[in-house]
């Protein structure tokens, strides 16, 4: 969901890399569990490049390079990649979230927050750390985000809420409600505050 970018400040690297999609599987030696909760590939780089590497470069979409010395490679949002030092090296990368997928990072960050990793082990909430952040830098884009989290639910609404014709926020601000039984004695039952 996140993109990257990688400057090569000394060295030089080798990198392989594979387009994602949902029609497409993962490139050749990595197993993706079901509900894409989790990847496994082969114990060591060595491994996958000894018993995968000619097949891989033969998938659709395969890219692959070297990367020397003052220049710089962005790793698409969602593509697989290996990168291989050929000499000493240092680099420094960065990653970001690209507008068109701050919903879905927002999601992902809320709702599967053991999936994500760089964070110290004493980090509980990466999701309200990143919302919070974002919304001291860039505020707006923070309200749209969230607002498109909500949309990515699909509106998909609680039975409850499909079965009353609103949210819990709505109930909340209204007042209370009536047993009305076309007599013209309806008699208003008021909402019980908590």
């Amino acid at each position: 969901m996140g993109s990257a970018w990688n400057a090569v400040l000394t060295g030089s690297k080798y990198w392989i890399m594979f387009p994602s999609s949902p029609s497409d599987p993962p490139p050749p030696g990595v197993y993706v569990s079901e509900d894409q909760s989790e990847v496994t590939s082969p114990l060591s780089i060595a491994e996958w490049l000894i018993g995968f590497h000619s097949e891989a470069r033969k998938t659709r979409g395969c890219r692959e390079g070297i990367c020397k010395e003052g220049e710089v490679l962005h790793v698409p949002s969602g593509w697989w990649h290996l990168v291989v030092n050929l000499s000493p090296s240092i680099a420094i990368t960065q990653n970001f979230v690209p507008r068109a997928h701050l919903a879905k990072v927002l999601a992902f960050l809320k709702n599967k927050p053991e999936q994500v990793s760089g964070f110290k082990s004493d980090m509980n909430d990466p999701y309200d750390l990143f919302v919070s952040r974002l919304k001291k830098k860039h505020l707006d884009l923070q309200r749209e985000g969230l607002t498109e989290v909500e949309s990515l639910r699909g509106g998909k609404k609680r039975k409850w809420e499909e079965l009353i014709g609103s949210t819990r926020d709505q109930r909340l601000t209204s007042c209370g409600f009536s047993f009305g039984f076309g007599d013209g004695d309806e008699e208003e039952v008021p909402r019980k505050d908590s």
